[in-house]
């Protein structure tokens, strides 16, 4: 396994799910910034990791959907390909839920019965996810997180920690749910909601420390 991407205090749960599994992390890959990771003989920075390429599949280590696709990107210029989906051993899936490739399923998370999860997700610890939902692409789910049954979550939008979606709900693209949210309603692209029950607020992108381009 190569953790790519390893400046996120995140990465750190990647690799405690790895040797949890067993499974041996070949590299970790510094992009920028300071390395996060515990096992610092495993460090490569990214210009010595391209004289070196390995075999092995990588999974981009961020919470910001943005920062994933980036790092997803760059590990795709040095010939790189996505590893199957890094699930904890002590997730409880349903036989008939598909996870994507690229995707991290942490401690103490449930997913039911079938439940679908794209490409490059992210989902954190004691996460519940309920029957026939849809975590699109790049989405990031919180720690703590109440999904129930036939959500629809978009492409890159944001969950924060401990927020509730109800049955039903459609979750727009790129939209952030702020922790603690309960969302009742469906959501648009891009929108900002915090708040029992979440309301929209003002939102802007660039100012954003959640989901902006570099950031974790």
């Amino acid at each position: 396994m190569i953790l790519f991407g390893i400046r996120s205090p995140i990465a750190v749960e990647y690799e405690e799910t790895c040797r949890r599994l067993g499974l041996a992390i070949t590299a970790a890959v510094s992009v920028s910034g300071v390395p996060r990771i515990l096992d610092v003989s495993c460090i490569v920075e990214i210009d010595e990791f391209r004289q070196a390429p390995v075999a092995d599949g990588f999974l981009a280590c961020a919470f910001s959907p943005l920062r994933r696709v980036e790092l997803a990107g760059l590990a795709a210029e040095l010939g790189l390909v996505m590893a199957p989906a890094l699930v904890d051993p002590t997730a409880i899936l349903a036989k008939s839920a598909r996870i994507g490739p690229g995707s991290f399923v942490n401690a103490g998370v449930v997913i039911g019965a079938v439940t679908m999860v794209g490409r490059n997700v992210l989902i954190n610890r004691a996460v519940s996810i309920g029957h026939h939902c849809v975590i699109a692409d790049t989405a990031s789910i919180g720690p703590g997180v109440t999904i129930a049954g036939n959500v629809h979550v978009g492409e890159g939008a944001i969950i924060g920690a401990g927020a509730t979606i109800l049955p039903d709900i459609r979750i727009g693209r790129n939209a952030v749910v702020a922790g603690g949210a309960l969302v009742r309603k469906h959501l648009g692209e891009g929108v900002f909601v915090d708040g029992h029950p979440a309301r929209e607020r003002p939102f802007k992108l660039a100012r954003s420390s959640l989901n902006v381009q570099g950031g974790e």
